[in-house]
């Protein structure tokens, strides 16, 4: 990428993004804004790398000055590289002890084991060719920072694998380690404007059944635990001894037919 990240702001409890400067001529601010913008620590939006690891640059004209860094966003930076270079002995550098993963693809949070599990498995699927592409990186107060991705093969965008990181990062002597990240997967399915339709249904039923709404929203896994025992009690013990046994009959069928398809090869071949 090399285009300019365009000036973004917006209000969030989170993340302020930094406006442009407005012009004296064409606008006034009043004490209340004034003060309200003295109180507001800026907030700084910059492109992250580019497909083939390396800082983006800021246009076309400007090819030797990178984009400003800072301690926050170097770190990123290097987070994403080590997963690019399957660096796990950098990536593990760049962690927290106690550093955990919230995905969206996952019911719970992932422990500190789980979340150096997941950071192996998820280097190991990438192979080779599929590399992390930065979008933007939004640096936030008390070393917060949320940052845009992609995942590319060979410089092609992989579909469904767009997404949005919050991390928090914390002090350890004079380096920053990454304590906690929030990741927000792109979903494949695409409901478009039926959306809002289901969002209706789905509050019209949480409305009508509040107590079992209650405790599904507590725990979304106690939904599967009553399939989860009808698989133990009855498809385990009962259903499965039976595939098998059948499995294994038609294996003896296929060795016969081959056995008799031979004899009447061989009964041919004297007769003809």
């Amino acid at each position: 990428m090399n285009s300019t990240s365009p000036s973004v702001s917006f209000q969030s409890p989170c993340l302020k993004l930094q406006a442009l400067a407005p012009q004296p001529r064409l606008l006034q601010l009043s004490r209340r804004q004034e003060t309200s913008r003295a109180r507001t620590k800026p907030l700084h939006a910059a492109l992250g790398a580019d497909r083939y690891g390396g800082l983006n640059k800021a246009n076309h004209r400007d090819r030797d000055a990178t984009l400003p860094s800072s301690p926050l966003s170097d770190v990123i930076h290097e987070f994403y590289s080590s997963l690019n270079d399957k660096n796990s002995k950098r990536l593990d550098s760049l962690i927290a002890p106690d550093c955990i993963v919230e995905d969206t693809a996952y019911y719970k949070p992932l422990d500190v084991k789980c979340t150096r599990i997941y950071f192996k498995r998820l280097m190991e699927s990438m192979g080779d060719n599929v590399k992390f592409v930065i979008g933007e990186v939004c640096q936030g107060a008390e070393h917060t920072a949320a940052v845009m991705w992609r995942l590319e093969w060979n410089g092609y965008v992989i579909p469904f694998t767009k997404g949005c990181s919050f991390y928090i990062c914390s002090e350890n002597g004079a380096v920053l380690l990454i304590r906690k990240v929030h990741i927000f997967d792109e979903s494949p399915l695409k409901p478009g404007k039926w959306a809002l339709n289901l969002l209706n249904i789905v509050t019209y039923l949480l409305n009508m059944f509040p107590k079992m709404a209650e405790g599904f929203l507590k725990d979304p896994e106690a939904v599967v635990q009553p399939f989860v025992k009808l698989y133990n009690f009855y498809v385990e013990p009962f259903i499965l001894p039976f595939l098998a046994y059948y499995t294994h009959f038609w294996a003896y069928v296929a060795r016969g037919l081959t056995v008799v398809l031979h004899i009447l090869y061989s009964l041919f071949k004297r007769l003809i």
